[in-house]
Parts: structure tokens; sequence; C-alpha cells
């Protein structure tokens, strides 16, 4: 099963490809998959992205302090959101717990690990339960994970205590959310699955509502913010939204 593990950050890089490293040791079914690129460099790898989130049958967000408000990972969990389920979605929160997500973050809404053991083996048994073909019963899954947690339990705690603090991004906020605007049509043609939308082909509204606030954030008119997401909002809820921030259209005013 295609796994896509999400990660913005040193911490969470780091976090991703320990457990990309040993989830498989437990579930030998899941095939993981996280990007070994630096998260800032946007259009770069966007089509590699596109390419593996059209199969993914499951995705895991790794959430930091740092992160949990940048654009990419925000897009990415949204893109995320879009071609699966929520209980396809799960966060696993590396140095911080469910009540510092901010409150209206998309990311509060999915399901939360900590790095705890227990929260873990839920996190394994949620991704066995979504496994169409050869998913392990859970007395022999919970026998496999017991003997092989202390190993990434260990890595874990390393990563939280020698992991230093990402240096400030190459590129600025401002500069992510222009590769995501100059990509995000692409999502209805590369990740859309017939029969797996509850609104069609629009993303959710929690990530609807914190893209536009990032892009009246970057200062964009009106006509460019409806030209740039309104194939992936709907068209009333979009107007109503920029209304709360003042902005109208001029043809609407005239």
């Amino acid at each position: 099963m295609k796994t896509f593990l999400s990660w913005s950050g040193n911490k969470s890089h780091s976090a991703a490809l320990a457990f990309s490293d040993w989830i498989p040791c437990v579930i030998q079914a899941v095939e993981p998959w996280v990007s070994s690129k630096d998260i800032d460099r946007g259009s770069i790898w966007f089509n590699e992205i596109f390419e593996q989130l059209k199969d993914t049958n499951f995705g895991v967000v790794f959430v930091t302090k740092e992160n949990q408000d940048k654009p990419w990972l925000l897009f990415e969990s949204g893109a995320l959101s879009k071609g699966l389920s929520e209980n396809r979605i799960c966060t696993v929160l590396i140095d911080l717990d469910v009540r510092d997500i901010d409150a209206g973050s998309p990311l509060r809404h999915l399901n939360h690990t900590v790095l705890e053991k227990d929260s873990v083996l839920a996190l394994v048994k949620t991704i066995n339960k979504n496994i169409k073909e050869s998913t392990i019963q859970e007395k022999h899954l919970e026998t496999s994970f017991n003997a092989l947690w202390p190993s990434l339990d260990s890595k874990l705690q390393e990563i939280l205590l020698n992991e230093p603090v990402s240096e400030e991004p190459r590129r600025d906020d401002a500069d992510v959310l222009n590769d995501i605007l100059d990509n995000v049509l692409n999502i209805n043609k590369k990740i859309s699955r017939p029969g797996s939308m509850r609104h069609g082909h629009y993303i959710s509204p929690s990530h609807a509502k914190a893209l536009v606030k990032n892009l009246v954030k970057m200062a964009l008119d009106y006509g460019d913010i409806v030209e740039a997401v309104g194939d992936v909002i709907p068209d009333g809820w979009l107007k109503k939204e920029l209304g709360s921030y003042g902005m109208y259209d001029e043809d609407d005013e005239s």
C-alpha cells in the first residue's frame, strides 16, 4: 500500500525518514514514499509529488511547532485530503500536542498521533486496516510492533534531543505560495478520484480558508485570487470569504 509521508523542515524530515525505514518492518505491505528534497523547492519537483499522490492510499503528515503553518505543508495536506477520505490521513506530532495546533488550522481536524507507544500503535493499526490485501491479524501486528518499537522510539528521541531548529528557509513563504499558485489547478487533473470527494472537485473548506488567508497576506488583488483558485473553490464561497477581508469584485460594484 503506497503511503505518502509529508514533511517540512529538518526535524520533520528526520522523523519521516525514520518512520519510512521502520514501518515496512512492521507491515510488509506498506510502501512508504518520502521526498528527499528540500520542501521549499516548490515547482521544481511538483510533477514528482503529483505522480506519487495519484497512487497514494494513505497519508501521514509529520508536524512540528515550526512547520504547522508553512504554506507548503498546508497545501500538501490539502492535496492529500482531496484524494483520500479523512480516516486515511493522519498526523504525527513531533514536538507539540494537539492543543498546540492553531485553532483555525486545517491540520487540527485530522487524526493525530503523538510520540508515545500506544498512540503510534493506534496509527499502525489504522494503516493496517486500510490495506486491501495482506492485512495482518491484530495479535500478530501487536507482537511485531512491541518487538520493533524500541528501535523507532530511540531514533525519535535522538531526533528530539539532537536535531537543531531548521534555519530560515532559503525562500520566503510568499515565494512558496507563488509556486503553489502556478500549479494549484493541476490538482483536479492529477489526483482526483471518482467517487472519493464529498464536495465535488473542490478542496475542503478548512484548506480553502487557510489558502485564501495566505493569498490575502500576499497582497494579491481580488481578480488574481479568483483566477488562481476559482477551479478548486466554489465561486459563492470564495466571494463571501474575500468579502470578509473587504475585497469585492469591481464589476459587481459598478
